[in-house]
């Protein structure tokens, strides 16, 4: 006894070529770039350099 296909309803979500069981594909996570693991020695002296004259401009 042939059995007959059973009938799918027309989902717009899903191809035609993909099962109903498989989900969409889900876009990828963006990858997050670990920031730059700056150490004491890496770090910019902001602090002027000893025995270095503090401009006029930069004294309170």
């Amino acid at each position: 006894m042939p059995t007959t296909p059973i009938p799918k309803p027309n989902d717009p979500e899903f191809p035609p070529d993909m099962p109903p069981d498989v989900p969409p594909d889900l876009p990828e996570p963006p990858i997050e770039e670990p920031e730059p693991n700056v150490g004491p020695d890496e770090a910019p002296d902001i602090s002027p350099l000893p025995g270095e004259e503090i401009p006029q401009r930069m004294r309170n």
